[in-house]
């Protein structure tokens, strides 16, 4: 089963952020560049929390969104991501 279209181009923003985080790291890259690549995510982030992309049955409190088609990938994505780009900024003064 497919991702929902919502899903679908939420997790091609956020291959795309990944994307582009893999080619900062393979030259000189200044911390602004990596927070541009954060203000990215940044914005898919507050969809993912204000419920946008929030497929749940809102009167079913057992609805798990994990047990989505694609909700549990986005996620992972998500944290991948932020864990990819703060190790970006560490690296930013050595």
């Amino acid at each position: 089963m497919p991702m929902q279209k919502d899903l679908e181009r939420i997790h091609q923003e956020i291959q795309g952020i990944l994307r582009d985080s893999e080619k900062l790291s393979n030259h000189k890259y200044t911390s602004d560049e990596v927070q541009g690549l954060q203000e990215r995510l940044q914005k898919i982030d507050a969809q993912y929390k204000e419920g946008i992309i929030d497929d749940r049955k809102k009167g079913d409190l057992n609805d798990d969104p994990y047990e989505h088609q694609g909700q549990g990938q986005v996620a992972e994505d998500i944290a991948k991501v932020h864990e990819r780009l703060s190790q970006l900024l560490q690296r930013v003064d050595q």
